[in-house]
């Protein structure tokens, strides 16, 4: 299984170095058309998403996300999202459980 992520080309570039596969897109229907292809794929397990660009496509996030169990989709600070995350409720969401 891989791990890619699906956001700003600038961000994508410090994905990229840690071994995650990058997919750069610069508009929310690039962002959304890579997200239905990776939806789709059966080599994809994690996919991280780039939160500038969620508020505009949640609903078809959340009914991607209704589709399978896999792959899991996770929602990683942006750029425009500013750098104030709360990494322990970030880790609570995604493992499901209270840290």
């Amino acid at each position: 299984m891989k791990i890619f992520f699906v956001g700003s080309p600038q961000l994508a570039d410090g994905y990229k170095i840690t071994g995650v596969y990058p997919i750069a897109v610069s508009s929310e229907d690039e962002f959304l058309r890579a997200l239905e292809g990776l939806a789709l794929s059966d080599e994809v397990g994690i996919v991280l998403i780039d939160s500038d660009y969620i508020p505009a496509v949640r609903e078809k996030i959340e009914k991607l996300k209704t589709r399978s169990r896999l792959p899991i989709f996770v929602e990683v600070p942006g750029r425009k999202s500013g750098t104030a995350v709360d990494l322990k409720a970030m880790l609570s969401r995604i493992m499901g459980v209270k840290v």
